[in-house]
């Protein structure tokens, strides 16, 4: 079957009609605006500027001494870190972390579970949160060598103190903030104990834990670190704390320095890394934080 000629319409370019007014037109990002929107480069650029302020700070000082500028500082950081010093002292630290905050993780949860299951769990968070939380985890350093010597059970001790109470508060407050309708949900199905918990409670308080494993994670780091320097001293072997005890004490004030950079170049990497993508892959994915 033909088409006749005459049944088909003739072509035409039609012209698009003029935006009404106050509509705007996307316009491009150029490189650089691009570049600005990745906040790894907002941050560098941060701690950039904090470093020529530093430098700029040391020249008008004029004391090595006192204050070493950023440059001698990096070069004593490299020092550390091409003879394994610095590194080593860093692995230490960190393997000691580790298991006082994994242990803390399993206290709390452990504390938090028995609360939300029982009255008698609810009161007991109650009054140990109470009383613990305010008290400094390094006030028990003289308690622990006590108990457990000179060795990393001391350092375990006061990390999990540090760590269990704060994660315990986050925990629970999440906790209490899932909804009636999710709990009832729960229910109908039939879980209880530690299935309702790990069904229920877990997932959708995800963002208070979160937030209270990135306090929880601050809180061991520092205490560590002030811990490790009494330890150190005492023991004659420590990490990254006792690293910048020795050499405050040999008056390499570059090095203490070099030590004070590792311990915030460690916790931003944690930050930025580790947390960055356990929030990608978890709250961010499922929508429940922006």
């Amino acid at each position: 079957m033909s088409v006749s000629t005459a049944s088909v319409r003739p072509e035409f370019v039609r012209e698009p009609e003029p935006l009404p007014q106050g509509i705007s037109v996307a316009v491009p990002l150029s490189w650089h605006e691009r570049l600005f929107r990745h906040a790894l480069v907002r941050k560098g650029l941060i701690l950039v500027l904090l470093a020529i302020v530093w430098e700029a700070g040391a020249r008008y000082a004029g004391n090595d001494l006192l204050l070493p500028g950023a440059l001698q500082t990096g070069r004593a950081f490299i020092d550390g870190i091409a003879t394994g010093e610095l590194t080593r002292r860093a692995a230490l630290s960190l393997s000691v972390l580790l298991k006082g905050y994994l242990a803390g993780i399993v206290l709390a949860f452990v504390l938090t579970t028995l609360a939300v299951s029982t009255r008698f769990g609810r009161d007991l968070l109650s009054t140990l949160t109470s009383m613990f939380n305010p008290l400094p985890a390094i006030a028990l350093l003289p308690l622990s060598m006590l108990w457990f010597g000179l060795g990393q059970g001391s350092l375990v001790f006061v990390l999990i103190h540090s760590v269990l109470w704060a994660l315990a508060v986050n925990m629970y407050s999440g906790f209490l903030s899932v909804s009636e309708t999710l709990r009832m949900a729960g229910r109908n199905y039939g879980l209880t104990g530690l299935r309702y918990v790990l069904a229920i409670l877990v997932p959708a308080a995800l963002p208070a834990i979160m937030s209270g494993l990135k306090i929880a994670w601050a809180f061991a780091w520092r205490t560590l670190i002030a811990a490790e320097l009494v330890f150190g001293a005492s023991s004659g072997q420590g990490g990254l704390g006792w690293y910048i005890f020795q050499n405050r004490n040999e008056l390499y004030t570059d090095r203490v320095f070099a030590g004070l950079v590792a311990v915030v170049i460690i916790g931003l990497l944690v930050e930025n890394l580790v947390f960055e993508l356990l929030e990608r892959v978890t709250v961010r994915r499922w929508g429940m934080q922006r």
